[in-house]
């Protein structure tokens, strides 16, 4: 992680509790999570139909695809509910103390 280059993108306080937003980092769409007091990051593409994950609700550890049901871990991006063998990127994602979100990339 310490090799990362960190990206800003947006404050804590925008996003909700439990729910995730979509940003983007040059070309790349990632979903970021904010679930049971942690924070994640996934490559924002569901790989079968190409589906934002970014929109699909968040259970134990789980983000679901809402167009096929499917459910993605939020620690490793392997599908959990779904066709094994699938898995989607993850990034290292923190706060800073000023209330910032970064993207390890």
């Amino acid at each position: 992680m310490d090799d990362c280059q960190w990206t800003v993108v947006g404050r804590v306080d925008e996003w909700p509790d439990e729910g995730g937003r979509l940003v983007a980092i040059g070309a790349r769409r990632i979903g970021v999570y904010r679930h049971a007091g942690a924070w994640h990051a996934l490559k924002d593409v569901c790989p079968h139909a190409g589906v934002s994950l970014a929109r699909g609700p968040l259970k134990d550890g789980t983000v679901m695809c809402v167009g096929h049901g499917w459910l993605f871990s939020l620690a490793s991006g392997e599908v959990v509910r779904g066709p094994k063998g699938f898995k989607v990127a993850t990034y290292p994602v923190r706060t800073t103390p000023a209330g910032e979100v970064e993207i390890g990339l």
